[in-house]
C-alpha cells in the first residue's frame, strides 16, 4: 500500500466552520461556511495489477467565496463497487478488478456535508501490443502489457534497432528494415528503450 496519500491543502485561512462569533445560533455574517469539496484527480485510469494499479485521492474543501478552508475534520470515502476498485480512510484508491465505478468523497464541517466524485476505470493490460517505426518515432511510445505478453515491433524503410536501457529486459533486437520483430515479457516491470541509430527515439513498456 502506498505511503500517506490523503491531502488537506494548507493555505493562510484561519477561521474554521463552527470558529465564528454567532453562539448556538451557527456561524455570524461573513463566517466560512463549507459549501463545496473537491476531489482530484476528477477520473482515473487503472489497471487490474501494478504498475499503475492505484491512485491516491487529493481533497480541497471551499467556503461560499471559493476560498480554501482548513482545520476541518478528515473526510471519509467510500466506493460504489469494490469488486472494481477499493479506496482506503487516508483516500487511496486501488483496483480490485475490470470495469467502472465511482468513488465518493464526504466531508462534514458545522452541520454542513457535502461529496464530490471520482469515477475509477480500471481495464486488463492486453496479452499482445504493436510498436511502429515508420519514420523517426516509435508509436505508440508507451505500451501497457500483460504479463507473459508480447510486443511486436513494425520497423518500415528507416533503418531502427531495438535496445533495451532497463535491466532484466528482453534481448536487444537488432538492426531492422522494412521488417518486424517480437519480444515476449515475462514478469512485471517498466522496461525502457531506444534505437541506437536514432538515441531520440525512445519508447516504454509497462508490463502489468
Amino acid at each position: 500500500m502506498r505511503a500517506l496519500l490523503f491531502r488537506m491543502a494548507i493555505l493562510p485561512i484561519t477561521a474554521a466552520v463552527g470558529i465564528a462569533c454567532g453562539g448556538d445560533n451557527g456561524p455570524g455574517p461573513g463566517a466560512p461556511v463549507l459549501t463545496t469539496v473537491e476531489v482530484s484527480p476528477a477520473a482515473a485510469a487503472l489497471f487490474t495489477v501494478a504498475p499503475e494499479n492505484a491512485v491516491d485521492l487529493t481533497v480541497v474543501a471551499k467556503d461560499q467565496d471559493g476560498q480554501t478552508m482548513t482545520g476541518l475534520g478528515s473526510p471519509t470515502f467510500s466506493s460504489g463497487n469494490t469488486a472494481v476498485a477499493e479506496v482506503s480512510e487516508n483516500g487511496t484508491i486501488t483496483a480490485t478488478g475490470a470495469g467502472t465505478t465511482q468513488v465518493t468523497v464526504s466531508l462534514t464541517a458545522g452541520g454542513v456535508t457535502e461529496t464530490a466524485t471520482t469515477t475509477v476505470a480500471v481495464q486488463v493490460a492486453p496479452t499482445s501490443a504493436s510498436v511502429q517505426a515508420p519514420q523517426l518515432v516509435f508509436q505508440p511510445q508507451l505500451v501497457d502489457l500483460s504479463a507473459g505478453g508480447a510486443v511486436t515491433w513494425v520497423v518500415g524503410g528507416i533503418h531502427h534497432t531495438v535496445d533495451f536501457t532497463t535491466t532484466n529486459a528482453p534481448a536487444d533486437i537488432p538492426e531492422l528494415e522494412n521488417a518486424s520483430a517480437a519480444r515476449t515479457f515475462p514478469s512485471q516491470g517498466t522496461f525502457s528503450y531506444r534505437c541506437s541509430i536514432h538515441p531520440a527515439m525512445t519508447g516504454t513498456i509497462r508490463v502489468h
